[in-house]
C-alpha cells in the first residue's frame, strides 16, 4: 500500500476516530520523458539562479517569500510553516451532510482513500460509513493538505470511505454555451438519435478504457530502443455535416449493420464443432474390461481329388508301423 498523503481525526458531532488517507489515483505507470542535451545525450540539470547577480543558489539555501509590494518580498521560514496550524490540519469535521446526487461533479477534484488508522478506530469508522449508506448521505467538510484548506466530500465506498476535495465556486467557471437556436429540434432527427444511443448503451467499465496516446508514445520508445522506425500516424477530419438528417440515417444503418454482424459472430461462435476428443468428455469408470474374443474356424472348401491321391496314401499308411 502507498505511504499515507495525510494522517488526522474524522470527526462526527463528539464522535472521532483516527484515520489516514491514501490517494485514489496514480501516474506511476506514465511515461515521462526527460530533457537532454542533444550534443552529449546527457540530461540537463536545472539550477537555481539568483535573478539579479546570474549566480547560481543551493537549494538547500532557498526560503519561501511572498511579494507584498514589487521587488519586496517578506521571507517565511519552514519551521513558521509547520507551526501555522488550523483545526483541518488534523481534524476533518464532517459538520454537514446533504444527498449524493445534489453534489455537482464538475467540483469534485482529487480522490483519497480514507482508512481506520488502528484496530480501536474499526468500529467508530464502520459506524459513521454504515450510517450514511442507510441515508444516502454524504458528509461536506474541510482539510488542510499543501499549504491549502480544501472543501471536502466524504461518502462510502464498499467497506470504506472515499474523500473528494471540492473546487470552490470561483475556482469553477460557469458555463458559456451561447443562444441556443430558438425553434425547437426535428422530431424525427431526435427519435432516430435516441435509438442510435440505445444501440450503443452498455455497462460502465473502467477497464475498456485505455490512454491510447500512451500506448502510441510506448510503441514508440520500444521501436526506438530497438533501432526500428515506426509508419507516421495520419489522423483523418470527419467531413462536416451538411444535411443532419442524412448523416443520422446512415450512421442508423452503420449500427444495424454491426449489430447484426456481432449477433452473426455470437451465432457462429456458438454453433461451433466441439473438437475435443470424445473421451475426454465422457466420465470414466473404473477400468475397462479385457473381453476375449472366441476364435471361430470357418469351414474350407473342400478340394477335388487330384489323380495319384490315393496310391500316395496307400504308401503313407504302409510306412506305418
Amino acid at each position: 500500500m502507498p505511504r499515507a498523503s495525510w494522517n488526522g481525526f474524522l470527526r462526527l458531532s463528539l464522535v472521532t476516530c483516527p484515520v489516514y488517507l491514501i490517494p485514489a489515483s496514480t501516474a506511476a505507470k506514465r511515461i515521462r520523458l526527460n530533457q537532454l542535451n542533444p550534443e552529449t545525450g546527457n540530461r540537463v540539470a536545472q539550477q537555481l539562479v539568483d535573478s539579479k547577480t546570474g549566480g547560481t543558489v543551493d537549494r538547500d539555501r532557498i526560503v519561501k517569500g511572498y511579494e507584498y509590494e514589487r521587488g519586496r518580498y517578506v521571507t517565511i521560514t519552514d519551521d513558521e510553516l509547520r507551526e501555522l496550524q488550523i483545526e483541518s490540519s488534523k481534524i476533518i469535521d464532517l459538520d454537514r451532510f446533504v444527498d449524493r446526487d445534489e453534489v455537482d461533479p464538475i467540483y469534485l477534484d482529487t480522490h483519497y482513500y480514507v482508512y481506520p488508522d488502528g484496530d480501536l478506530a474499526v468500529e467508530t469508522f464502520r459506524v459513521i460509513g454504515e450510517a450514511m449508506t442507510h441515508r444516502n448521505r454524504v458528509g461536506l467538510g474541510r482539510v488542510t493538505i499543501s499549504s491549502r484548506e480544501r472543501p471536502v466530500l466524504a461518502g462510502p465506498r464498499g467497506a470504506g470511505l472515499v474523500m473528494s476535495t471540492l473546487r470552490s465556486a470561483d475556482e469553477v467557471r460557469p458555463a458559456e454555451f451561447g443562444p441556443l437556436a430558438k425553434d425547437e429540434a426535428d422530431p424525427d432527427m431526435i427519435a432516430i438519435a435516441e435509438t442510435i444511443i440505445e444501440r450503443r448503451s452498455g455497462s460502465f467499465d473502467p477497464t475498456n478504457f485505455r490512454d491510447r496516446y500512451q500506448d502510441a508514445l510506448r510503441e514508440l520508445v520500444e521501436a526506438k530502443i530497438k533501432g526500428f522506425a515506426l509508419a507516421s500516424r495520419a489522423i483523418t477530419e470527419p467531413p462536416i455535416v451538411i444535411n443532419l438528417m442524412e448523416a443520422l440515417k446512415r450512421s442508423l444503418a452503420k449500427e444495424a449493420q454491426n449489430e447484426e454482424a456481432t449477433i452473426a459472430t455470437k451465432r457462429k461462435r456458438d454453433k461451433a464443432p466441439d473438437r475435443r476428443q470424445p473421451a475426454l468428455l465422457m466420465p470414466v469408470s473404473g477400468g475397462r474390461r479385457k473381453e476375449k474374443k472366441e476364435s471361430v474356424v470357418q469351414p474350407q472348401p473342400a478340394r477335388p481329388p487330384r489323380p495319384g491321391d490315393g496310391r500316395r496314401g496307400e504308401r503313407s499308411s504302409n510306412r506305418r508301423p
